[in-house]
């Protein structure tokens, strides 16, 4: 049998600390190691108790009420007050003997834990699931859903793992956009497709899991919520049908194209004529003649300072066209700077009937259908 004070040499040279404590956790005896480490704190009479860490204490004295007598040992981390006053991780394990009766316990530093990697995939996956708008869904090769997460589930309202533990293919059996991708990744096809689910537009990469092996054991899905994205187009394209409306408002202000006689139409001019604007105004000048049946078109550039070269070819052409069309152009209040544009390119005016003004174009042609009806009339006197 081992004499005690062999027993004692034994222990003050085990590099492990041993306490033996009374059933309330007064210190009895402590080896050498436990003196190094806790300092006067394991001295005889004190409790070992009072060094736990006091966010561990609950649990310790818990652990401490249920030791068993010469059972198991009971094991647990905490954290004790060490010698230099700052409290370290301790692996505990004590066992309660009838002898005495008393507690036997070995502590042992626990292991540090690992310094967090800067790089860790598992937090930056956790960011990107935290703050990107898209989910990240991974089924098994039997395709039952094993991780569903991300903040579009949450802000789309459906919540994390709502699909967790489904049969993706089964539950949207009735898509089959969705059904389709699900078992073409278990295939081990890699899948892209856009579908409205849970009324929220879904963009979903759908790709194989593989193992070593490269045998497909799975199937990880990206999805990314772009109703956003669908309600800013659709804002888009509501403005750009305004404003379309509204350049048609403008389009017919800077065309006002009015009957101010019997089968007499004009066309005021106000501001600059480039060749975009005369072209429109060929297309709805020749569009009202033919509409009211016009006898007469009158162009008024009293309110047009500047045409260039283009344009005027345009003007041209464009009494040319209403007169193939039954009726005479006649264009007013041409001003000097546009005079001189027209006889600088050497255009052939000889055909075009020109006023000095809006009014003396309106009674050329009134003079013209009266003529035309007093010539009418004595054709159908003599007949």
């Amino acid at each position: 049998m081992v004499g005690g004070d062999m027993l004692q040499s034994f222990l003050d040279a085990c590099p492990g600390i041993y306490f033996v404590t009374s059933p309330e956790g007064v210190i009895r005896r402590a080896n050498r190691e436990a003196t190094r480490a806790f300092g006067d704190a394991c001295a005889e009479g004190l409790s070992l108790l009072s060094n736990v860490h006091p966010d561990d204490r609950g649990e310790f004295e818990a652990l401490w009420a249920r030791l068993p007598e010469d059972g198991e040992a009971e094991r647990v981390v905490t954290r004790l007050r060490a010698a230099d006053g700052q409290y370290q991780a301790y692996s505990f394990s004590a066992r309660r003997v009838k002898e005495g009766p008393e507690v036997h316990a070995v502590l042992l530093p626990a292991p540090a834990a690992p310094p967090p990697r800067e790089n860790d995939p598992e937090k930056m996956l956790r960011v990107i699931l935290d703050h990107l708008e898209l989910a990240l869904t991974v089924v098994d090769r039997d395709g039952v859903v094993t991780f569903n997460d991300g903040k579009a589930l949450i802000t789309s309202g459906l919540g994390p793992n709502v699909n967790l533990g489904k049969n993706l293919a089964e539950t949207y059996a009735h898509d089959p956009v969705i059904k389709g991708g699900t078992l073409g990744a278990l295939r081990g096809e890699d899948k892209y497709y856009v579908v409205e689910a849970h009324g929220i537009l879904w963009e979903n990469w759908f790709c194989p899991a593989r193992d070593e092996k490269g045998e497909v054991i799975g199937a990880i899905c990206v999805s990314l919520d772009k109703s956003a994205a669908k309600r800013q187009m659709q804002e888009l394209q509501h403005k750009l049908d305004l404003i379309e409306r509204q350049q048609e408002v403008i389009r017919d202000l800077e065309t006002p194209i009015m009957e101010i006689w019997e089968r007499v139409v004009t066309l005021p001019m106000v501001g600059v004529v480039d060749s975009e604007r005369a072209a429109r105004v060929m297309d709805d000048l020749l569009g009202a003649v033919s509409r009211l049946n016009a006898r007469y078109a009158i162009i008024d550039l009293t309110g047009v300072d500047m045409v260039d070269s283009a344009t005027a070819a345009h003007l041209l052409s464009l009494v040319a066209a209403i007169r193939l069309l039954g009726a005479e152009g006649i264009i007013t209040g041409i001003r000097p700077t546009v005079a001189q544009t027209v006889v600088s390119l050497g255009l052939d005016l000889s055909q075009m009937i020109t006023c000095s003004n809006l009014r003396e174009g309106l009674r050329l042609c009134m003079r013209r259908m009266n003529a035309q009806a007093t010539a009418g009339a004595h054709a159908g006197a003599r007949l």
